[in-house]
């Protein structure tokens, strides 16, 4: 019996001497890819609001990759896509993993701010801030199609 008491107080012991799990610990890399987005009623600026954004979100696993492709477009009625808490699905993957994103904001007419999300379960997940650095171009009819210059990841944690 004392053994089992001297065993139980080793581990305990052991486990408290453990590093707890740090917040900014990376949970998971992905790479975004083909980052295309559409600003519309630009009025004579660069400025306009994003109407539409697509890209391929690709995550690698022992098994390969997995592929999810990431859409946002403008609520009807509305000019654009909202930006800050309003989230948008990606769909794809083998086993239907919740990944979404956020627009945060436009900076410098043509580096797109996103707020990368993995929802593990209700209320839980691993999230990233990435800048999507794009080059744009004149689209026709007031608008501008910007399109991603260089593959980025991100580094998904709590």
């Amino acid at each position: 019996m004392q053994f089992t008491f001297v065993a139980a107080a080793a581990l305990f012991g052991a486990a408290m001497a453990a590093p707890a799990p740090q917040a900014n610990e990376i949970h998971e890399s992905l790479t975004i890819t083909k980052f295309s987005a559409r600003k519309t009623d630009l009025k004579g600026t660069l400025d306009g609001p994003v109407s539409h954004i697509d890209f391929q979100l690709i995550k690698s696993v022992e098994e390969g990759t997995m592929a999810f492709l990431c859409t946002a477009d403008a609520a009807e009625g509305e000019t654009g896509i909202k930006t800050g808490n309003n989230s948008y699905r990606c769909n794809g993957g083998t086993d239907n993993k919740n990944y979404a994103f956020s627009l945060k904001a436009v900076k410098d007419q043509s580096t797109f701010q996103l707020l990368m999300i993995h929802q593990t379960a209700p209320a839980f997940g691993y999230q990233a801030n990435v800048e999507i650095p794009t080059y744009c171009r004149a689209g026709g009819a007031e608008t501008m199609i910007c399109d991603q210059v260089a593959d980025v990841t991100a580094d998904l944690h709590l």
